[in-house]
């Protein structure tokens, strides 16, 4: 039978996908202020090269694209983030 202890390193991560993602979310709905706007403006990007390439997504498809885009760059810039304080403040003199 398979061993779980590598499930618990992907508990935070993917917990942090879910928060950067329902905020991701909110921020789709409100997009008539500035914090919105930079939540979600890799998704915005992104669909914006696939309208330009011809690939754009129209109604759900355009959403799940805004959201999950955007909730994923900014899972990750977070935990670059956090991998980058942790290794700095860790380290041994």
């Amino acid at each position: 039978m398979a061993s779980l202890s590598g499930v618990k390193g992907w508990v935070r991560p993917v917990a942090l996908l879910v928060v950067t993602g329902i905020a991701a979310t909110v921020a789709l709905t409100h997009m008539n202020n500035l914090p919105a706007y930079l939540m979600i403006a890799p998704g915005y990007l992104v669909q914006a090269w696939l309208f330009e390439r011809h690939l754009a997504l129209g109604g759900f498809g355009y959403q799940a694209t805004m959201v999950g885009v955007s909730a994923l760059v900014w899972t990750l810039i977070l935990l670059g983030l956090t991998a980058l304080l942790t290794h700095v403040f860790t380290r041994k003199a």
